[in-house]
């Protein structure tokens, strides 16, 4: 029988991630304790999935595999949360940021981190790449859970978890503070927000498809990619017209903040070896 379906999985922690990977277990594996420091909170999960909700001032034993669903500012007082009260377990977190070692060693740790937004406990994460990381017999039981779960995994290596996560946050976050200016331009032109944001959406979803299809030089267009440089001008002057507050210099060597340096990153990939 495999680890996981050997085991106990229990729940520390309700939060998205945590409430959605057990969501996705539900009916795969069996539960042991879902636990909170809101009773109600655990016991709310802990009825959708068929565990015991627990708080941590209860007493209880975690065995088996623990799923940590804590922030990152909390999980680092995950044994401290937890004192006395673990057994035989290995301990998987979600965190983007953190490695396995936040966690103590004699838990068996691993990361296991979803690259896609968790909205809510229904996504579902069929063929969704998880960032894995830990020590082995830990990864072995990230491994699983992505298996049981319809994911896929890639290993990251403990030492540039930090630089893991900076990729995906460039990506993710820094792309929605980008669609926020689109917004507020289309507003101005007269577009409403809901039609703004599907417009957004839609152009996102086709770069994304691109990205997924091409290397990063062949999916990109636009003007830059054109080499139509009075455009890039043009819209240089508008930028700096409608986001002032961006535009100041980040350094000498750009006039107009933000706008050039996208520029110049744009330069960088059409002119790549």
């Amino acid at each position: 029988m495999s680890e996981v379906f050997a085991q106990l999985v229990n729940v520390v922690g309700t939060g998205k991630v945590s409430s959605a990977i057990s969501h996705n277990l539900l009916g795969k594996v069996r539960f042991g304790y879902v636990l909170s420091r809101e009773f109600e909170k655990a016991k709310s999960l802990a009825e959708r999935i068929g565990a015991t909700p627990v708080t941590y001032s209860q007493d209880f034993l975690l065995n088996g595999i623990v799923l940590f669903g804590l922030s990152d500012s909390v999980l680092k007082d995950a044994e401290t949360l937890v004192n006395g009260k673990v057994g035989e377990i290995t301990a998987i977190h979600f965190s983007g940021f953190h490695p396995s070692q936040i966690l103590p060693r004699s838990w068996n740790p691993a990361s296991m981190h979803p690259n896609c937004a968790v909205a809510d406990e229904n996504v579902s994460f069929k063929d969704v790449l998880f960032g894995l990381e830990g020590c082995d017999s830990g990864l072995e039981v990230a491994k699983e859970i992505v298996d049981i779960i319809g994911g896929r995994y890639f290993i990251v290596p403990t030492d540039k978890k930090v630089l893991y996560h900076l990729a995906a946050v460039i990506s993710s976050n820094f792309t929605v503070g980008l669609a926020s200016l689109s917004e507020k331009i289309y507003e101005e032109i007269g577009l409403d927000e809901k039609t703004a944001r599907e417009l957004i959406s839609h152009l996102l979803q086709t770069v994304g498809d691109n990205i997924s299809k091409f290397p990063i030089d062949v999916a990109l267009t636009g003007p830059v990619k054109r080499g139509d440089w009075k455009v890039v001008e043009m819209e240089r002057a508008a930028f700096i017209e409608q986001f002032p507050q961006f535009s100041k210099p980040f350094s000498s060597s750009h006039d107009c903040g933000l706008y050039d340096i996208f520029i110049d990153i744009l330069k960088d990939i059409i002119n790549k070896p």
